[in-house]
């Protein structure tokens, strides 16, 4: 048995209907995929930006702790 939607001549109705629940899917995933490369390119902004804050904390001295203050 074929499908009658795909197969037959089909009512424009239901041809219209079938094509805007398809473009409403493809735009979510458009949407969804959007969302997902503006993350990632704030992520890499982030990291750009907060690279210049690595170099300095490896150069100063870790800041001594209230408990070897008191031992020495």
């Amino acid at each position: 048995m074929a499908c009658p939607v795909c197969f037959s001549s089909v009512e424009p109705a239901v041809r219209e209907s079938l094509n805007a629940g398809i473009f409403v899917l493809l735009g979510i995933t458009a949407i969804v995929l959007g969302c997902f490369l503006r993350f990632f390119v704030a992520l890499a902004r982030r990291s750009r930006a907060s690279a210049h804050l690595v170099g300095e904390t490896a150069e100063r001295p870790h800041p001594v702790s209230n408990h070897e203050q008191r031992a020495a």
